[in-house]
């Protein structure tokens, strides 16, 4: 089961019972649920299963409400528990919230509070458990599934924390945000987390840079088309053929405002509609979002919606650019010239044994992106026996050739010299320049020869 979804219901009375199982499958979709009508099968069910809520009411046979809250409490300590209670009963279900109960519910209350109550238990479980797989991830320095992560090449430390980060988080229903330049990897870790949550359940992605607001809602719900004839058509959005595996929105953050409020609404109901119809159907998926945008910066400017961007924060991973990760660059040059060479047809040349050190000073803007085109383009102007590092020193000479910039203006600098000191290294910087010519000298200071002379006498 998926982290923090499911929820075992325990009541006396098959009737209500059924009616609160029907009404949570319907108003919280992506939570799993269970039913118990004896209360002294309720310790073994929760050995069994590893339930994150349970809802339970306060006056049944054999054990009490209050009963099981104290077991769950002393022996499952990571599953939250709501009391359901009859109008008389408030003051019970009070005391339970002081001995460790999460909410109470009265029967008779509206369901949509109950169905908002239950899905906020859901994430508080969730960052629970989230927080301590975290810590145990960081602890003991592993990898359960090192094999989901064997499209990344790494021995940076820095990122094999982001492994460690990201397969704690993975089997959260909460949206994950990849923040990363263009070239860091952020479409290999949505494979990763796939990977993690759902490797039997599709993979889609979605390119959100200039999409319109209404394209975007068709492309995520689909659309139902009413024919003259009276035949419907239905066309599957992205919601639909992605079931209950990963969809992938790479850069949220050029999503138009409209659509960022199309987005937060299927976050937060976990329902969609398609266009043209009024059946509305859960949303079972994960969804992973990219940018290499700062968020709060366009919040700031306008752009981009304040409750979305905490909305899809629950669990958050930055990529370093290329030029942070120095320990890696002789591997991947390694794994792109075997790629090279399989796609090209052509012998593997060796790397050089020195060339991650000539790169050592390179910025690498393009990031893997831009090593992956230097190393394919090396290959293809190499003999089949050593690589040629051509490519690599032209992009080295055009970036120095576009940061050096002649210096003009004097530069200070951080304790400014005194008025003689300045006077003296002018003088001494004239007379460099013309070889000790006093003439020459004096006309680039514009003084008099005799000036400059008694300058240099240190009259």
């Amino acid at each position: 089961m998926k982290l923090a979804r499911n929820i075992l219901l325990i009541d006396d009375e098959a009737a209500w019972l059924r009616t609160l199982a029907v009404t949570l499958n319907r108003l919280v979709p992506e939570a799993e649920i269970d039913t118990c009508i004896d209360s002294r099968q309720v310790q073994n069910r929760l050995q069994v299963g590893d339930y994150a809520l349970v809802l339970v009411d306060l006056t049944m046979p054999f054990h009490s409400g209050e009963d099981i809250l104290a077991m769950v409490r002393s022996h499952f300590p990571n599953t939250r528990v709501i009391i359901v209670t009859g109008v008389n009963e408030v003051d019970t279900a009070v005391r339970c919230i002081k001995n460790g109960a999460y909410d109470y519910f009265i029967k008779t209350d509206d369901v949509d509070d109950l169905a908002r109550t239950v899905r906020r238990a859901l994430e508080v479980v969730g960052l629970e458990r989230n927080y301590i797989k975290i810590k145990e991830k960081f602890l003991s320095r592993t990898l359960e599934n090192p094999q989901a992560f064997n499209n990344i090449l790494t021995c940076e430390p820095q990122l094999l924390d982001q492994f460690r980060y990201l397969e704690a988080v993975s089997g959260s229903p909460e949206p994950l945000l990849i923040y990363g330049a263009s070239g860091t990897g952020k479409s290999e870790f949505a494979k990763s987390c796939h990977a993690l949550y759902s490797p039997n359940e599709p993979l889609l992605s979605i390119n959100l840079a200039g999409i319109s607001s209404e394209y975007f809602e068709q492309k995520m719900c689909g659309k139902l088309y009413h024919h003259n004839n009276g035949e419907l058509e239905a066309v599957a959005g992205l919601l639909h053929q992605v079931g209950s595996g990963v969809l992938y929105l790479n850069e949220i953050g050029a999503l138009p405002l409209d659509a960022q409020v199309k987005l937060l609404t299927l976050l937060e109901s976990k329902q969609y509609s398609p266009l043209g119809s009024d059946t509305a159907y859960p949303v079972k998926c994960k969804f992973v979002v990219s940018t290499q945008d700062d968020l709060r910066k366009l919040h700031q400017a306008g752009k981009f919606r304040s409750d979305l961007l905490y909305r899809l924060r629950a669990h958050k991973i930055t990529l370093p650019p290329l030029v942070e990760r120095r320990l890696d660059i002789s591997m991947l040059i390694n794994h792109f010239i075997a790629l090279a060479a399989t796609e090209m047809n052509l012998p593997a040349p060796l790397q050089p044994a020195d060339l991650a050190i000539q790169l050592a000073s390179y910025e690498f803007p393009g990031n893997l992106h831009e090593l992956k085109g230097m190393v394919f383009d090396a290959v293809s102007r190499s003999d089949g026996i050593t690589l040629n590092i051509s490519p690599f020193m032209e992009a080295i000479n055009e970036h120095k050739s576009m940061n050096d910039v002649p210096q003009d203006g004097i530069i200070f600098p951080k304790q400014l010299p005194t008025i003689a000191q300045m006077n003296q290294a002018l003088v001494d910087e004239a007379m460099s320049r013309t070889a000790n010519n006093q003439t020459a000298a004096a006309q680039i200071l514009g003084i008099s020869q005799s000036a400059l002379s008694r300058r240099l006498k240190g009259h």
